[in-house]
């Protein structure tokens, strides 16, 4: 595999084009349902919305259309720009990020947009001076997906600017942070929202007071992968696990522990005391019940995969549920680490290395799970050890942002389109 190709795997999968998108509109489809977000959409400090909405691609009360097209279950589509950041839902807003460093806001049920905000480098004059020489890439800056406490909604971009709004794109602050980049491509990773902190992986790991933007602590051995940190809670302390296998006190930046486990491209998945790793191997780690400044993680099992794998998984009722870029789709064993069943998806690239390839991260969706492409290909799979696949569907545009979803609506991102997708009544008054 090539440099070229193995770094636009990665940059698609989590969260491309560093190109200036068109004036957005929004393509409203005939009838839409008078149906809004569902109330828990509304996300609270407690209960931050961003990366994989709580972290674990499970949307488990959702229930939207099970087949669309360009045609069939469109509610809307809006203009939003390239890019493979993924959108959240607060309440009856949708943020987004966009290329080269845009946040646009658009209304939920309509598509129309409300408002956009640029971040460009040129507003930081320090920036000229920087200790670490920031790096264009040809891939893209605006690849994290954003973070809300249904107040306010922060977002990053690769070139080390933060940025917090209110709802209404009004109030809070815009920082730029000199800061080393670690990793060779760019910067993927999107912002974890913990209480009154922002965590932000850069290159070192950061902690930034969210309501004020100041710099809380750094730390410059925790450095970052490609995925994006999760939260965890040991006792009653609260740490973040990097995708590298750190453990970091959130309260002050100490590191707890260290390579816990490892993945390049995916982002650990927390389960209580559980933090699974995902890359060419496959480990789970038991935290300990209480935290004290060093902890100690047992690893329950370890095991090798075959491929690459650049969509997160999800682990739910005693499995794992995972796909690698290849389109081999497993189901393993929580408890053992046992590949329980390896079968080769009909979906593109399907076992060839060549692109279209599974980038999106994998979602529960109500009681099935989302599998899908950067080429608008998907299924849609019962949870269990025979992978029966309920439906296939198809949207048009390349992106490897991840879907998300709220009761009936799921919100996915297609080339330079977002679209809004939803039961719609048909002739004999059922939705489909």
């Amino acid at each position: 595999m090539t440099i070229r190709t193995r770094w636009l795997l990665m940059v698609l999968v989590i969260s491309c084009g560093l190109v200036t998108p068109a004036v957005p509109r929004a393509f409203a489809e005939d009838n839409p349902p008078k149906t809004t977000p569902a109330a828990d959409s509304q996300p609270s400090p407690e209960h931050p919305v961003g990366w994989r909405g709580d972290g674990s691609g499970q949307y488990p009360s959702a229930n939207p259309a099970t087949k669309w097209s360009a045609k069939e279950n469109v509610l809307w589509k809006a203009e939003v720009g390239t890019g493979s950041s993924s959108p959240i839902v607060v309440g009856q807003r949708v943020f987004i990020a966009a290329e080269p460093d845009l946040l646009i806001c658009l209304d939920a049920q309509t598509g129309k947009e409300l408002w956009r905000k640029g971040h460009k480098i040129s507003d930081f004059p320090g920036a000229l001076n920087a200790k670490t020489p920031i790096r264009p890439s040809q891939y893209g800056n605006a690849t994290a997906t954003p973070v809300s406490d249904g107040k306010h909604v922060w977002a990053c971009f690769g070139t080390g600017i933060v940025a917090c709004y209110d709802l209404d794109g009004q109030g809070g602050w815009v920082s730029w942070f000199d800061l080393p980049q670690t990793t060779q491509y760019g910067r993927m990773a999107s912002p974890v929202l913990v209480g009154d902190k922002l965590l932000v992986h850069f290159g070192p790991l950061v902690c930034l007071t969210a309501a004020t933007g100041k710099l809380l602590w750094q730390n410059d051995r925790a450095t970052a992968t490609y995925g994006t940190p999760a939260r965890a809670r040991i006792g009653d302390v609260d740490v973040i696990i990097t995708p590298g296998g750190h453990a970091v006190r959130i309260a002050d930046g100490a590191i707890l522990a260290a390579d816990l486990g490892h993945c390049t491209y995916t982002s650990p998945v927390v389960q209580g005391r559980i933090v699974y790793f995902i890359d060419t191997s496959i480990s789970a780690v038991q935290l300990p019940e209480n935290a004290g400044d060093k902890i100690e993680g047992k690893e329950l099992w370890y095991e090798d995969l075959s491929g690459e794998f650049f969509a997160s998984a999800v682990v739910l009722g005693g499995r794992i549920y995972a796909v690698n870029r290849d389109a081999n789709y497993y189901v393993i064993d929580a408890s053992t680490g046992k590949t329980v069943l390896k079968k080769t998806l009909e979906l593109p690239p399907a076992g060839r290395s060549e692109s279209p390839n599974i980038y999106p991260s994998v979602c529960l969706v109500g009681k099935h799970l989302l599998v899908g492409n950067d080429a608008g290909e998907s299924v849609l799979i019962e949870p269990g050890d025979t992978c029966t696949v309920v439906g296939t569907n198809l949207l048009p545009g390349s992106s490897g942002g991840t879907p998300t979803f709220t009761d009936t609506r799921m919100f996915v991102r297609g080339g330079k389109f977002l679209y809004s997708v939803g039961r719609q009544p048909v002739a004999d008054g059922q939705p489909r």
